[in-house]
C-alpha cells in the first residue's frame, strides 16, 4: 500500500491532435482556414481577382505555393506535428490539380510543389522537434520538482526523530514506499571500519541481520568502499553477489551511500523479487537523496548522544564540585566557627575571669577568625575571584599561580609583551583554563614546580602552563578524554573553542606536562603593563 509520499511516475506522452469540438473553439484553427481560403483563391482564382498589372508581374504561382507553408508553421505550432502534417496534405491537395491539368508549365510546377513539401516537412521536424525538446525539459524539471518535495518530506520526517534505531526504521520505511520495492536492507559499518552488518532488514530473513561481511564483498561493501550508487540488474548473475541474499530470491537491486560530506555511514539497498520490476533513474535519483538525508540524521543522533552522555558528565562533574566545596566548607570554616562559639560562650559564662585572663582567651581566637576569613576567601577565590573583575586577568592569574605554595608547589608567574585587557567574559574563560591547569598539577601530578606564562603576541594571545609532574599518554581524538577519565582537559578544550583558539596539550609519562592555548587577540590595547621578564 502506497504511502501520501508515493508519486508513481506517469509515462511522457506528448499531446496529439485535439479533439474536433476543441479544435473548432480554438483561435487558431479560424486563422488558419482563413489563410488556407485566401492562398487557395489566389492560387486558383488570381486572373479573376488581381487587376492584369499585378497578374502580369506575377504571372508565376511560385508566391502562392510560398504562402501555403504559412499555415503549415502555425498548424505545427498550434497542434504539434499531426497539426502539421494534415496542413500540409491539405495544401499538396490544393496544389496538385494545378499541376496536373491548369500550369502552363507542369515541370516548373511539378518542381516548386516538390520544393514546397519538402521545405514543408523541415519546418514540421524542425518546430516539434523544438516543441519535444521543450516539453521534456518541462518534464525533467517537474521531475525534479516533485523528488525535491518529496525529499523535503522525507527530511521532515527522518530529522524529527534523534534515536538511531527510529532514524534508520523509518529511513527504509520511507524508500520502500517511494518505490514501491519488495524489500530493503541497511548495511552499516562497524566502528572499527573493517566489516559490515545488516541490522535493518525488510522482507528478508532476519537471519541475515546477523551475518558480517568484510568491507567491499557485495553491492553494499561496493558502494561503501566507492561512495558511488550502485545498479544491479540481474542479482542472480551478479559476480559479487553474497550467497546469503542470492538464497533469499533477489532478482535486482539499487544501493545508495547513506553519505554525510565525505563520512560513509553505510548503504541503503532496495530490492525487487520479480525481474520485470526495475528501478528508474528518478527512483535512483530520489534513493541518492534519501541516503543524503539519512546521513545527515545520523549524525544528528550521534551529536544528540553525544550531548547527552556530555551533560550527563557536566551534572556530575557540577555535583562532585558541589560536594566538595560543602564538605571542605563543613570541614574546616564550619567546624572553625562552631569552635569558636564554644570558646566564646565559654569566655562569657566564667565570670571568674579576670580582665588578663579573658584577653588571653581572645588572642587564639582572633587567630581562628583569620584562619576562617582566608579559608572562606580561598573557596570565594574558587568560585569568582575578585580580583578578576576589579584588576583583570594578569592580577588574578598571578594572584591564583602564587595560591600553588599553600600546596608546597614552587610556582612562577612571567608575562611578555605589551598587556591587553580582554572583555569580561574572554577573561573569565582564560581564567577558568589556567585554573583547571594549575588544579590538574596540584591535585593529579604530584608536581614540585609549575610556569604560567602568558605571551602577547602581535595577533595571538599565548598562554602556557607547566610543570614537572608525573605526565600521562596524549590521547589522539579529543573524544578520547572521556573514557580516559580527563573531563578537566575536555572543559579546557570546549572553554577554547568558545574563543576560536587552540588547545595543545603536550605529556609523556614521567615529563611533566605542558599546556599551550592560542587565542585570536581582537580587542585593542587599553591595558597598562603588569611584571614582565
Amino acid at each position: 500500500m502506497k504511502s501520501s509520499l508515493s508519486h508513481p511516475e506517469t509515462p511522457r506522452e506528448y499531446p496529439l491532435y485535439p479533439g474536433w469540438k476543441r479544435v473548432l473553439f480554438t483561435p487558431s484553427f479560424w486563422i488558419i482556414a482563413a489563410l488556407m481560403v485566401t492562398i487557395t483563391v489566389l492560387h486558383h482564382f488570381r486572373a479573376y481577382l488581381l487587376p492584369p498589372s499585378v497578374n502580369a508581374f506575377v504571372s508565376r504561382h511560385a508566391v502562392d505555393r510560398i504562402l501555403f507553408l504559412l499555415p503549415i508553421v502555425i498548424s505545427t505550432r498550434s497542434f504539434n506535428r499531426r497539426g502539421g502534417l494534415i496542413a500540409l496534405a491539405m495544401t499538396v491537395l490544393i496544389m496538385l490539380p494545378r499541376v496536373i491539368w491548369i500550369s502552363l508549365y507542369p515541370v516548373d510546377a511539378l518542381i516548386e510543389t516538390a520544393a514546397v513539401i519538402f521545405v514543408g516537412f523541415y519546418i514540421i521536424h524542425i518546430i516539434s522537434s523544438l516543441e519535444e525538446e521543450k516539453s521534456l525539459r518541462q518534464e525533467a524539471d517537474s521531475r525534479q520538482i516533485q523528488i525535491l518535495q518529496q525529499l523535503n518530506k522525507v527530511a521532515e520526517q527522518i530529522t524529527s526523530e534523534l534515536e538511531l534505531d527510529r532514524i534508520l526504521t523509518k529511513v527504509l520505511q520511507i524508500a520502500e514506499e517511494l518505490t514501491v520495492a519488495d524489500g530493503g536492507v541497511i548495511a552499516l559499518i562497524d566502528p572499527e571500519g573493517e566489516s559490515i552488518h545488516y541490522p535493518y532488514l525488510h522482507n528478508l530473513p532476519q537471519r541475515l541481520s546477523k551475518v558480517t561481511f568484510s568491507k567491499g564483498e557485495g553491492v553494499a561493501g561496493e558502494v561503501i568502499k566507492t561512495g558511488q550508487s550502485v545498479i544491479v540488474r540481474d542479482y542472480q548473475s551478479y559476480p559479487s553477489a553474497l550467497p546469503s541474499f542470492i538464497e533469499a530470491g533477489l532478482a535486482n537491486l539499487v544501493a545508495v551511500p547513506i553519505i554525510k560530506g565525505k563520512h560513509i555511514f553505510g548503504a541503503l539497498t532496495l530490492m525487487n523479487k520479480q525481474q520485470d520490476k526495475q528501478f528508474s533513474d528518478r527512483e535512483v535519483a530520489l534513493l541518492s537523496g534519501i541516503g543524503r538525508q539519512a546521513g545527515i540524521a545520523i549524525e544528528n543522533a550521534h551529536l544528540y548522544e553525544r550531548m547527552r552522555f556530555y551533560a550527563g558528565l557536566i551534572t556530575r562533574a557540577q555535583e562532585g564540585e558541589r560536594k566538595r566545596i560543602a564538605r571542605e566548607l563543613h570541614d574546616d570554616p564550619v567546624q572553625m566557627l562552631i569552635a569558636l562559639s564554644h570558646r566564646i560562650e565559654s569566655l562569657t559564662i566564667d565570670s571568674d575571669l579576670s580582665p588578663d585572663k579573658v584577653l588571653e582567651g581572645i588572642i587564639p581566637l582572633q587567630e581562628m577568625i583569620g584562619t576562617a576569613v582566608n579559608d572562606l576567601r580561598r573557596f570565594i577565590q574558587d568560585l569568582r575571584p575578585s580580583l578578576l573583575d576589579h584588576l583583570g586577568l594578569m592580577a588574578a592569574l598571578e594572584d591564583l599561580t602564587d595560591g600553588m605554595a599553600e600546596d608546597n608547589i614552587k610556582a612562577e608567574f612571567r608575562v611578555f609583551g605589551k598587556v591587553q585587557r580582554l572583555t569580561p567574559d574572554e577573561e573569565l574563560i582564560l581564567f577558568r583554563i589556567v585554573q583547571e591547569a594549575l588544579n590538574n598539577a596540584r591535585r593529579h601530578s604530584g608536581a614540585s614546580q609549575a610556569l604560567v606564562q602568558v605571551r602577547f603576541l602581535p595577533n595571538t594571545l599565548q598562554v602556557t602552563v607547566e610543570d614537572n609532574g608525573l605526565g600521562f599518554d596524549v590521547p589522539a581524538h579529543v573524544d578520547d578524554l572521556i573514557s580516559t577519565g580527563r573531563l578537566g582537559l575536555l572543559g579546557m578544550q570546549e572553554r577554547t573553542r568558545m574563543l576560536d583558539g587552540a588547545l595543545i596539550v603536550q605529556s609523556e609519562p614521567g615529563e611533566g606536562t605542558i599546556i599551550t592555548v592560542d587565542v585570536p587577540l581582537s580587542i585593542p590595547d587599553v591595558g597598562r603593563p603588569l611584571s614582565s621578564s
